[in-house]
């Protein structure tokens, strides 16, 4: 029952967001938009909801929560840096250029502003689940002289980021005179080159289907039950294989649907019910081992449970946000990256079951177990998600 020492929510792990913005190719400033709670979580190395956290910090001192926070703030920005590059041609004795020389450079960020403690006290006064605590934490600093790029690598404790780039620019425009131009998209000599190292939509792709299947492994876990119970239920691989092919088309459908506000649910009523989905299909599983018995309702009722676990999906997706440029791209690399994740998952739950399956007490011991242990784990879930 370790489990039960996790998160219940199917997304416990935040994605958070970030802007650098590049002023003038002078200064940049770097601001991060975190929920407080879960940082302190993490920082803290707490499991469960948050009132664990918020109880042990309501048990601290003045002065205990002050030296919390600057603690907090030092690591988080020891953690982030910035790495500058400066790019040079290379030139051989004729001065025919034969490629670039790249000179990197790491540089530390100032301390993080944003963790003060009167927002801390204003959250502990609160009742917890209320709100989400969101805090910004924010740094300046200036952008060394001559670098040609430049890239962030942000503290662990700060989880996935989705960073937007941004260059304010601004000029005074005399009455009825035409402003300069501005550059829409990158010049094709630096397009070029960028696509030679790494095609944009390639690493758009990638990152998606990333995101996607870290959704599934290691961060769904309720995902991960559901998909174990079509597995403990299926005697045969075709059983298995429309069991997963129904439940992967009514999550996408879903997903798309979510994605493009089409159908909304708040995360109060998905939740639970993602919940009561795996609770059903294990006590199912149960029942149907005993009379030996394949319902006809089985698959209409897992096609329903994918369209409930697709708005769950769709809320992840939504909290990573979609490039316009390449809306369908990321749309279909997430949902590939979720496939991904829940073939994983059944690949090595097979990895380990199949030396068992030709024993006597397989089905009637060990399957019976399991299923009994996942509706129990959902039930648990499905209560703390009501209260």
């Amino acid at each position: 029952m370790a489990l039960f020492s996790c998160s219940s929510s199917a997304h416990s792990d935040d994605i958070n967001k970030a802007t650098l913005s590049l002023n003038n190719s002078e200064q940049y400033q770097l601001v991060v938009t975190v929920d407080f709670i879960h940082l302190l979580k993490k920082h803290l190395a707490i499991s469960g909801d948050d009132t664990k956290v918020i109880n042990l910090l309501k048990q601290h001192s003045f002065v205990e929560q002050k030296k919390l926070l600057e603690h907090l703030q030092v690591i988080l920005s020891q953690q982030t840096s910035l790495h500058f590059t400066d790019i040079n041609e290379h030139k051989n004795i004729k001065g025919s250029i034969e490629g670039n020389i790249e000179q990197n450079l790491k540089h530390n960020i100032a301390l993080f502003k944003g963790l003060q403690l009167q927002h801390l006290k204003r959250i502990l006064s609160q009742q917890a689940g209320l709100t989400e605590y969101k805090v910004q934490l924010s740094v300046t600093g200036d952008i060394l002289q001559g670098m040609d790029e430049v890239a962030v690598q942000f503290s662990p404790l700060l989880g996935d980021i989705v960073l937007k780039v941004i260059r304010p620019q601004q000029e005074i425009i005399s009455s009825a005179t035409l402003s300069k131009r501005y550059k829409i998209s990158p010049t094709n000599a630096n397009l070029a080159a960028s696509n030679t190292i790494v095609p944009k939509t390639i690493k758009l792709a990638a990152d998606y289907i990333y995101q996607g299947f870290v959704h599934i492994l290691p961060q769904g876990l309720d995902h991960i039950l559901f998909v174990l119970a079509l597995l403990l239920f299926a005697k045969r691989r075709s059983t298995l294989i429309w069991q997963v092919s129904t439940f992967t088309l009514a999550h996408t459908i879903t997903l798309a649907l979510g994605i493009y506000g089409i159908v909304e649910l708040p995360s109060t009523i998905v939740e639970p019910l993602i919940a009561l989905s795996i609770v059903y299909v294990g006590v199912e599983n149960i029942y149907r081992a005993r009379t030996k018995t394949i319902s006809h309702t089985r698959m209409p009722i897992i096609f329903a449970f994918g369209l409930l676990h697709g708005l769950g999906f769709a809320s992840v997706l939504g909290d990573v946000g979609l490039p316009q440029s390449q809306y369908a791209l990321s749309l279909l690399s997430f949902n590939l990256g979720v496939e991904l994740g829940q073939l994983t998952v059944i690949a090595l739950a097979f990895m380990c079951l199949y030396p068992l399956m030709n024993k006597n007490w397989y089905q009637t011991k060990l399957v019976m177990s399991l299923n009994i242990a996942i509706a129990v784990i959902a039930m648990y879930w499905l209560i703390e998600r009501l209260i």
